[in-house]
């Protein structure tokens, strides 16, 4: 049987990764970077006043002292928004807001409650350093300064970065489109009332959920009856897509229909079998550019399914390298015990101590679900190992980014 390594690395041949498209910055979120993208402007864009205060010219206060102050006439105020063409003349105080820009010649500000006003001027009785009470122009990012790089996520604060700099479009990734289906006469959708014999269907809509958490646009195509023509119908549908998910489709019993459905639209089979746990029945196979992988229908095995197999192939698109996350070393906290001959993939809690990274198994959808998912991560079992007893060192490959 194809090992685990070999299935992901004939999977990924073929695989390429999408092209761009560019968007607007606020439709953006989630996406990753296609291209490196540097501010066309400085930040701030001109020097500005940090306080309420007086912007003067520090060379007007050189000669101040308690015994003889100096009077510097005051002039308009200057708030933020505006701005002054002319330059501050000498001795003269402008009186200024937070954020407003400095106007030409000044270059030290002092802070409103520091300050003396008598008869329309300002007194100081001591001289001014320059650089009091203001920011420089491109004090925080210069002009040119990379501030996205290519495979880069976009998060709301690098959205607000790029905002601040008078971006308003990015490159991006075109996002993989993933086509899930579930084929099964005992499925019953979300809502509806119970019937003998039937189970409400969940993990299609939660991989629907977790292929756009990675980011990926899903289009379900929902429940399909138990017949080949429905099936290939559906899968047939999905071929627009880039990647088709069909749940409930590794079986080899007479109901279990995908592996024909894929021969009759003419898909290629990749291979079928894994010596992985979950994965032993997993089928791939492709048609045209688009891959189809077939999962196990119950939660947990697809649950795990999605994260070893079709994650990778998303990843892939995004041009993310590697395809499959590199592993974190932690500790086993309790002791596990795995299927000869096959790469075992555990779910884990994993936490951040002072000794190092913490393995806790995750046995069952229920702790899963209970478990933070930047906490959330699989345990990868060589297929060597039989056992692992708790403390053993082990890798845990991340399921979000931690």
């Amino acid at each position: 049987m194809l090992s685990y390594h070999d299935a992901v690395a004939r999977m990924l041949q073929d695989v390429q990764g999408l092209p761009s498209e560019r968007l607007g910055l606020l439709a953006s979120s989630g996406r990753i970077v296609a291209a490196t993208l540097a501010s066309p402007n400085d930040a701030p864009p001109f020097a500005q006043s940090m306080v309420d205060g007086y912007a003067v010219r520090s060379r007007d206060t050189h000669a101040a002292t308690q015994a003889h102050p100096v009077r510097l006439t005051l002039g308009p105020t200057l708030m933020a928004g505006a701005s002054l063409g002319q330059p501050l003349t000498p001795h003269q105080a402008l009186r200024i807001m937070t954020g407003a820009p400095l106007p030409p010649g000044a270059n030290t500000v002092i802070k409103l409650e520091e300050s003396t006003i008598e008869d329309g001027a300002l007194i100081l009785r001591q001289p001014l350093p320059s650089g009091l009470g203001m920011q420089c122009r491109g004090a925080d990012i210069r002009r040119q300064t990379v501030i996205l790089h290519p495979g880069q996520r976009l998060t709301p604060q690098g959205i607000g970065l790029a905002l601040s700099l008078g971006i308003d479009t990015v490159e991006v990734i075109r996002q993989p489109r993933v086509a899930l289906i579930a084929p099964g006469d005992e499925l019953l959708p979300p809502g509806a009332p119970w019937q003998p014999g039937k189970k409400w269907c969940s993990n299609l809509y939660a991989l629907d959920l977790r292929t756009q958490e990675v980011g990926g646009s899903s289009v379900n195509l929902g429940i399909v009856p138990d017949t080949l023509d429905s099936l290939s119908t559906q899968l047939q549908r999905g071929l627009e897509a880039d990647v088709v998910v069909i749940l409930g489709a590794s079986g080899r019993g007479d109901h279990d229909f995908a592996a024909r459905a894929m021969a009759a639209i003419g898909a290629a089979t990749v291979f079928r079998g894994v010596a992985a746990n979950p994965g032993r029945s997993v089928t791939v196979a492709r048609c045209g550019s688009t891959l189809i992988v077939g999962l196990p229908g119950s939660p947990w095995a697809a649950f795990v399914g999605f994260e070893v197999f079709v994650w990778p192939i998303l990843r892939a698109l995004l041009h993310q390298k590697p395809a499959v996350p590199h592993p974190h070393a932690a500790t086993l906290m309790q002791p596990l015990r795995f299927r000869p001959g096959m790469t075992s993939f555990v779910p884990t809690c994993v936490q951040s101590t002072a000794t190092g990274m913490q393995a806790w198994p995750v046995t069952t959808l229920l702790a899963v679900a209970r478990t933070p998912s930047a906490r959330l991560g699989l345990l990868v079992a060589p297929p060597h190992r039989r056992q692992l007893p708790a403390g053993a060192k082990v890798r845990i490959q991340p399921i979000t980014a931690w």
